[in-house]
């Protein structure tokens, strides 16, 4: 027991100074250059979360989020949930909606139904859009029996294979989907703090 205690305080004091890091440091996105068949993306900062929006080839946008199953899914916001989603790896959800184009931010703007704090706007190749929406949409269909609406959120969440936990949020992931487009990601992206580059 004696032993346990100091482990503990010692991890929550990594993690407090990781966050700090990560919040006084935000993480910069710059798109590729001249990106051929471009497609636009919007990265969106909620505020504690982050979601992304890409554009299909017929002009249509699709989100997609990521976080704990539990917190977003069931939406149990309890200090208990959310404390156990940032202290060990829990079930993790992948959230989906459907949005009319154009794909303008203007456009996007007029359907959310949640807070967005910011709307970083992106161009990457068609292609690695495809490719990321293929495998997105692969994971929703696989969980498909286990749908869950919420529409307080515009999202449909499906399970994630990838468990939720501090280091594997909402931010890291869409850091990840980013570096699957294309975009050049600099920064740990341990919590929604965005910083838009140039090409």
């Amino acid at each position: 027991m004696k032993r346990i205690v100091p482990r503990i305080l010692w991890l929550a004091a990594t993690l407090s100074a990781l966050l700090i890091a990560s919040a006084l440091l935000p993480t910069f996105i710059t798109s590729p250059a001249n990106p051929p068949d471009a497609r636009a993306v919007f990265l969106m900062d909620h505020g504690t979360h982050s979601s992304l929006a890409i554009e299909t080839a017929e002009g249509e946008l699709l989100r997609y989020s990521y976080g704990d199953f539990r917190y977003y899914a069931t939406r149990d916001t309890s200090l208990a949930a959310g404390a156990a989603a940032l202290l060990w790896p829990t079930k993790a959800t992948l959230g989906r909606g459907e949005l009319s184009g154009p794909a303008s931010e203007i456009s996007l703007r007029s359907q959310l139904v949640v807070v967005v704090a910011s709307i970083y706007s992106l161009e990457v190749a068609g292609e690695k859009a495809d490719q990321l929406i293929a495998k997105l949409d692969a994971i929703y269909l696989e969980g498909a029996n286990e749908l869950v609406e919420v529409p307080e959120y515009g999202l449909i969440f499906a399970p994630h294979p990838i468990d939720y936990f501090l280091t594997s949020n909402s931010s890291t992931m869409i850091g990840a989907w980013l570096r699957e487009l294309g975009v050049e990601v600099f920064g740990w992206a341990l919590v929604s703090s965005w910083s838009l580059g140039t090409a």
